[in-house]
C-alpha cells in the first residue's frame, strides 16, 4: 500500500492558516525584527535604501519588535518627511540617519538593568519605566500612542505572559502611554510590565511571541518586507546551573525563530505570501539571479562570523559598528528588492559609509563586538552622566555635517 496526500485541506485549517482565504489583503507591510541597537542600525540602513527606491513611502504598516521599535518610534516622529515622497540622500542623512546614530551611541540600558536586579523592584514597573525615561531623555519620541500617524500605521509588538499571545500597542490602544514607553515595553524582559487594574496583563519582550513582527500583518497585507536582524546565537561552553538554564531558554527561543523563518520563506517560495526578506547573517551574493549579476555587499563569511554575531543589547555602539551595520542593511535591502520586487524607481546606490567597505578593516574594528559587558560600555555615564542631545532636540541637526557618498554602478 502506498500512501498519498490529498491536495486539499479542511475548512478549519484554511481559515486559520491560509492567507489566500482572506479577501482584503492589500498594502505593503514593513516588519522590523528585535535585537537591540545592533538590529535597529541594520534596519536603519535597510529603510534608507527603501526610501531611495521609493518603496518606503508606499508602506501601509510598520510592525516592529523589541530593538526594531526604537527605529519605528523615530520613523513615526519623522513620518511627515518621508511618507508622501522619497527624501533626497542629504536630507535623509541630516534629519533621520545621523540623529538615530547619535541615539545608539549612548548606553541606554544600564539604568533599567540595574533597577531590574534590585529585589524590591521585582513587583513593580519601575525597571521598564526607567528604560522608557532613558529613551525619552536620549531623544526618542514622547508622543502619545493616539497621536501616531494613520499612514503608515505603526504597531509596537509585545508578549502577554498571562495568555502567551502577542499584544499590539498602536494608535487605537486603550492603554494611556507614549511611544517611548511602548518601545520600552516591547524591548524589556524581566520583570514584565503589569497593566493597570482593568487589564490583567504582564507584557514583556515582543520577540518572545514573534521575533520578526510578522504575525499582525501576514494575513491582511499584500506584500511583506521583512528586515531580520537575527538572534546572534553563538556556540558557547559552560558547566554552571545558571549557564544551563540560560542556554536552555536561548536554545528554545532560537528554534522557535527558525521555525517561523522556515515557514515565512517557504510561503514566499510557494508564492502563498509575496514580498522580500533579508537577514543580517546573509549576503548580497545570495540574491544574485546569475553569476554575471553583481550586487554590492559584504561577503557571506563576514556577515556570518562578524556582523551576525555582534552583541544584542542597548549598549553604546561605536562609530565603526554603526557604520558597518547601516552599510550591511542598506546593501542587503537593495539586493532583496532587486531580486524579489518590481515597480520601484531606479536610484543610484549611495553607500552610507564608503570608508567601511574594506572587510579587513571591518574585521579588525569589530573584533570585540560580540562581547557583552555587565551594564554595558559607558555605564557610569549612562547612570550619572548629563542629558544627551538626542533625536528630538532642536539642536541635534546642528551637530551633523553631511558627508558626500560615492555613487556605485552595478554590473
Amino acid at each position: 500500500m502506498t500512501l498519498q496526500a490529498l491536495q486539499q485541506t479542511t475548512p478549519y485549517a484554511r481559515l486559520r492558516h491560509d492567507p489566500d482565504l482572506v479577501s482584503e489583503r492589500e498594502g505593503v507591510a514593513l516588519c522590523l525584527s528585535g535585537g537591540g541597537f545592533r538590529n535597529a542600525l541594520f534596519h536603519l540602513g535597510a529603510v534608507r535604501r527603501l526610501n531611495e527606491l521609493g518603496i518606503l513611502c508606499e508602506v501601509k504598516t510598520v510592525s516592529a519588535v523589541s530593538g526594531g521599535t526604537t527605529l519605528a518610534a523615530h520613523l513615526a516622529a519623522t513620518a511627515s518627511l518621508w511618507n508622501d515622497r522619497p527624501l533626497d540622500s542629504e536630507t535623509w542623512e541630516h534629519e533621520i540617519a545621523a540623529p538615530f546614530r547619535r541615539f545608539t551611541s549612548e548606553n541606554v540600558g544600564a539604568r533599567a538593568v540595574l533597577k531590574g536586579w534590585l529585589p524590591w523592584h521585582w513587583n513593580s514597573n519601575r525597571p521598564v519605566m526607567a528604560l522608557a525615561r532613558t529613551f525619552e531623555e536620549r531623544g526618542l519620541s514622547g508622543m502619545p500612542l493616539q497621536a501616531l500617524p494613520s499612514r503608515p500605521e505603526f504597531l509596537f509588538c509585545a508578549t502577554d505572559l498571562v495568555s502567551g499571545t502577542q499584544w499590539v500597542l498602536d494608535r487605537n490602544s486603550m492603554m494611556p502611554m507614549n511611544v517611548a514607553t511602548a518601545a520600552a515595553i516591547s524591548s524589556w524582559l524581566l520583570p514584565p510590565y503589569a497593566g493597570d487594574k482593568g487589564h490583567r496583563l504582564m507584557l514583556a519582550d515582543g520577540g518572545l511571541a514573534d521575533w520578526r513582527g510578522v504575525e499582525p500583518v501576514w494575513r491582511n497585507h499584500r506584500l511583506l518586507l521583512v528586515s531580520d536582524g537575527g538572534d546572534g546565537y553563538q556556540p558557547k561552553w559552560g558547566r554552571s546551573m545558571f549557564w544551563s538554564i540560560s542556554r536552555l531558554a536561548s536554545t528554545i527561543s532560537r528554534h522557535a525563530q527558525l521555525f517561523q523563518k522556515r515557514w515565512l520563506l517557504a510561503s514566499m517560495l510557494s508564492q502563498r505570501l509575496s514580498g522580500a526578506y533579508w537577514g543580517i547573517d546573509s549576503a548580497s551574493t545570495h540574491y544574485q539571479p546569475e553569476p554575471s549579476t553583481r550586487f554590492p555587499g559584504y561577503s557571506a563569511a563576514l556577515a556570518r562570523d562578524v556582523i551576525g554575531t555582534m552583541r544584542i543589547d542597548y549598549d553604546s555602539c561605536s562609530d565603526a559598528e554603526a557604520a558597518v551595520l547601516e552599510n550591511h542593511g542598506y546593501m542587503l535591502a537593495d539586493a532583496a528588492a532587486r531580486a524579489h520586487l518590481t515597480g520601484f524607481r531606479e536610484a543610484a546606490i549611495r553607500i552610507p559609509h564608503p570608508a567601511w567597505l574594506s572587510e579587513q578593516k571591518v574585521r579588525y574594528a569589530l573584533r570585540n563586538s560580540s562581547r557583552k559587558v555587565f551594564l554595558g560600555r559607558g555605564r557610569l555615564r549612562a547612570l550619572f552622566g548629563r542629558r544627551h542631545v538626542g533625536l528630538g532636540s532642536p539642536f541635534a541637526a546642528e551637530t551633523h555635517t553631511a558627508v558626500p557618498t560615492p555613487v556605485l554602478s552595478r554590473t
